[in-house]
């Protein structure tokens, strides 16, 4: 969404009067907040999707501001802020948040948890302008939001649908194309993010079998040193922000996994099975530098960069404009249903979190707690059992408290039986 310019309807005089607590001349930085908020945020390496949600909140409340009460962000008191919050429950469209390919306002439906967490946008966009640049003397939207009784978002996480085991099996099953078998096995047996899933290269991912070692061959791709001499197994990178450069490309998505060293995965029969069958039928990705040539591509994709992307994987798996994902064909998903009534991309992850706890979830087997906790990315809590579980470095300690309880305790859903 560009940044537009309001700050023209108030003179430089005006603009001037407005609260603050600073004496220095603020008249550029009150004529445009938000840029120089975004700004700032960009300088201290926030991703591109935090940017993007954050700027389309406060855009959204500088022309609530403007249309409602022909206000500036500057010159709002906590009365102002209640307002939007009123706006953001019980209004019918939004302002400026408009619908894809369409410039109609898109039409407000928000969680309880969400509205709450545009409120506290704000609260730190206030923060902003009182504590680091002293343009302000107090924080509307702090006051407003804690003036707001208990009762006014349920913050409780929403429920997610109970599918068995036969249920998966069968979606699983169901799944006719390579591309989907193979991102929803990874997904189902990793837990992984889809922002995880989408930086992954051919590098990190070492298949003992004649055929992938002819891909690697062809392309002219090394392993990745923390794998070479673990067959079987991917390797997900530890943390890092969207727009870093990895094996000499930018990557749009970042990584979350709390481990510095990374985290290596072991990949069962079925998996293995499903990621040669896709990588046989793929197109060729050659637009990438060599040790940074990506697993999953972009069907429709061409150019300098046709790595999928967090949103076409979305697209693949709920819609994509006129075109319906996979979950949305099966009925699992459709647009405004209810989180607690759908199966998002994200659920996976829940889905492996949840039924490989022992005594817990819809599946008979089980792994130990650490080895969830490091599949998952996780950050681990210090103890030494816990720490014997994350040290990957030592091939047979790995392989002891973690390749083997993983393979023993996956699930499996029988698709090439």
């Amino acid at each position: 969404m560009a940044d537009r310019d309001t700050s023209q309807k108030w003179s430089d005089e005006q603009i001037l009067q407005m609260d603050t607590s600073s004496s220095t001349d603020v008249l550029e930085l009150k004529r445009k907040p938000i840029r120089e908020y975004i700004r700032r945020k960009r300088r201290y390496g926030k991703e591109a999707e935090y940017i993007k949600k954050t700027r389309t909140v406060l855009r959204e409340f500088e022309s609530f501001l403007l249309n409602e009460f022909e206000s500036h962000l500057c010159n709002i008191d906590d009365t102002h802020v209640a307002a939007f919050n009123e706006h953001l429950r019980t209004g019918d469209r939004y302002y400026t948040i408009t619908k894809k390919r369409s410039m109609d306002p898109k039409n407000i439906d928000l969680l309880d948890r969400t509205r709450y967490e545009y409120l506290s946008e704000l609260v730190e966009f206030y923060k902003w302008l009182v504590e680091d640049e002293g343009l302000l003397t107090q924080n509307p939207a702090r006051k407003a939001l804690n003036d707001l009784p208990d009762s006014e978002f349920d913050l409780s996480p929403p429920g997610r649908p109970r599918i068995e085991i036969q249920e998966m099996k069968t979606f699983v099953q169901w799944l006719s194309t390579p591309i989907h078998r193979a991102i929803v096995l990874f997904l189902l047996k990793t837990g992984v993010r889809i922002g995880e899933l989408v930086n992954l290269d051919l590098c990190c991912l070492h298949l003992e079998h004649p055929i992938y070692e002819s891909i690697l061959e062809r392309r002219g791709i090394s392993l990745h040193s923390a794998i070479r001499s673990s067959p079987d197994t991917v390797f997900l990178e530890g943390k890092y922000q969207g727009d870093t450069t990895i094996r000499g490309e930018t990557r749009t998505a970042g990584n979350k996994r709390q481990r510095a060293g990374g985290t290596l995965i072991p990949i069962d029969t079925e998996l293995k099975t499903a990621l040669l069958e896709y990588l046989l039928t793929r197109r060729c990705a050659y637009s990438h530098p060599q040790q940074a040539r990506p697993i999953f591509l972009n069907r429709q994709g061409s150019g300098d960069n046709d790595r999928l992307t967090r949103q076409s994987m979305y697209g693949l798996l709920t819609e994509n404009g006129a075109s319906e994902g996979v979950l949305k064909q099966y009925g699992w998903w459709s647009r405004g249903q209810p989180t607690e009534e759908k199966v998002t991309p994200h659920y996976f992850r829940h889905y492996f979190t949840h039924n490989h706890r022992h005594n817990q979830g819809v599946y008979d087997q089980y792994m130990p707690e650490g080895v969830i906790a490091y599949i998952r990315g996780d950050s681990p809590e210090g103890n030494s059992v816990r720490e014997q579980t994350y040290r990957h470095d030592d091939w047979n300690v790995w392989e002891r408290y973690v390749k083997r309880p993983y393979l023993a305790g996956i699930y499996q859903f029988e698709v090439y039986e």
